[in-house]
């Protein structure tokens, strides 16, 4: 059974690791090694409660008055982990996150929902409990040339006022991010159009690409500079939505589309876009999976971009597991990385670690939880903890 422990925001373990992570930010020679262990938790149905009593688990479309900010804090009020099991606790973080490691405790506006998605129209789909995005229904031209009114969006309004709520009620627990589900122009432009289109748009309708990149841009730089004005500093800085702790402001930033496109594609399309909101802002953690390492090369070159976190899953085999160790050594020549792993064992683990430098390393490591029960009291970075 997961014990977690409380800590003070001011005591002496939270200085300690803010500490740490402003050394791994610099890719500091000691002490810039962080690491949490855990569960790997796949994605579960989730409720939305309502002030009634009922709860939503359907909705052929989901609509901003189904999603109650102050309902769903209620249930992280009312939510007991020092009683929980880690798999249960894995499972139950939607809107507050424990600290896990050297992972800082954190909250944020409902992580299931493709916000910047449903900002720019496309239907939200609610389905047995799943979120799903899907692809914009009406003339994508005339989005483009209309552009989108976030003035008078309810999506937007239902996220600031998530970000407030959090603030007032739960911050002095869970120090709260703007960080959430914020994809970057690549992936917005593949949910407005879908996929295949999207592939295809580069290839024949560059122009046309480019002029919704430009939407999307605009879209993802005003939500964040907005959600910036109403976030409340932590121990001196900011708290990401990877639990990390910043010195300035920070955006979390993604480009998943890219796995589907060759280096070259990338850069020529889709680079300058994702270079601009980068620049746009003090700090940047940029986010990719094990299949789309081949732009590692382009996103280390960008001196704006802190960080680089790369998601590993599946755990890769044979000459693939070559390649990616070495990708990975390349980022940590130039980049702090944050390794988010799904190991297949505690072994692979460790041979893992004793292949890359520890040097602006932060290993997330995660396993079934039969394996993590297992290897429980040997794990470094498995302690359980809250602020009070």
């Amino acid at each position: 059974m997961a014990r977690v422990i409380p800590y003070s925001v001011t005591g002496e373990h939270v200085q300690s690791l803010v500490s740490r992570h402003r050394a791994f930010l610099q890719r500091a020679e000691a002490g810039s090694y962080l690491r949490s262990d855990g569960v790997f938790a796949p994605s579960v149905p989730v409720e939305l409660p309502q002030p009634d009593g009922s709860v939503v688990t359907h909705a052929e479309r989901l609509s901003p008055d189904q999603v109650d900010p102050g309902c769903l804090i209620d249930g992280v009020d009312a939510w007991r982990p020092m009683a929980s099991d880690p798999e249960a606790i894995a499972q139950e973080q939607t809107l507050a996150f424990l600290g896990i490691g050297d992972v800082l405790p954190f909250s944020q506006p409902f992580f299931k929902i493709p916000w910047l998605e449903a900002m720019l129209g496309c239907p939200i789909k609610m389905t047995e409990g799943q979120i799903w995005v899907e692809r914009y229904e009406g003339d994508l031209d005339e989005l483009v040339q209309e552009g989108v009114d976030l003035e008078g969006n309810p999506w937007f309004g239902l996220y600031l006022k998530f970000l407030r709520l959090l603030q007032e009620r739960i911050s002095g627990r869970f120090p709260v991010t703007h960080n959430t589900l914020f994809r970057g122009p690549s992936d917005l432009v593949a949910a407005l159009m879908g996929v295949q289109e999207t592939c295809m748009g580069w290839i024949l309708e560059p122009k046309r690409m480019a002029r919704l990149l430009r939407l999307c841009t605009h879209v993802h730089k005003t939500v964040v500079k907005a959600a910036l004005q109403v976030t409340v500093p932590f121990a001196g800085g900011y708290v990401s939505g990877y639990g990390s702790w910043t010195d300035q402001p920070v955006i979390r930033m993604q480009a998943d589309h890219s796995s589907l496109l060759s280096p070259e594609m990338y850069r020529e399309h889709i680079l300058p876009f994702d270079l601009e909101i980068v620049q746009a802002f003090p700090r940047c953690i940029f986010h990719i999976h094990n299949n789309g390492l081949h732009v590692a090369p382009d996103l280390v070159a960008i001196d704006e971009l802190d960080v680089l976190e790369v998601v590993v899953d599946p755990y890769p085999k044979r000459a693939r597991k070559a390649h990616e160790v070495e990708m990975l050594q390349m980022i940590l020549e130039h980049k702090p990385l944050i390794l988010d792993v799904n190991f297949p064992s505690v072994e692979e683990a460790e041979w893992l670690l004793a292949e890359l430098s520890p040097r602006g390393l932060w290993l997330n490591a995660r396993f079934d939880p039969e394996t993590f029960r297992d290897a429980q009291g040997s794990l470094p970075g498995e302690t359980l903890w809250v602020l009070t």
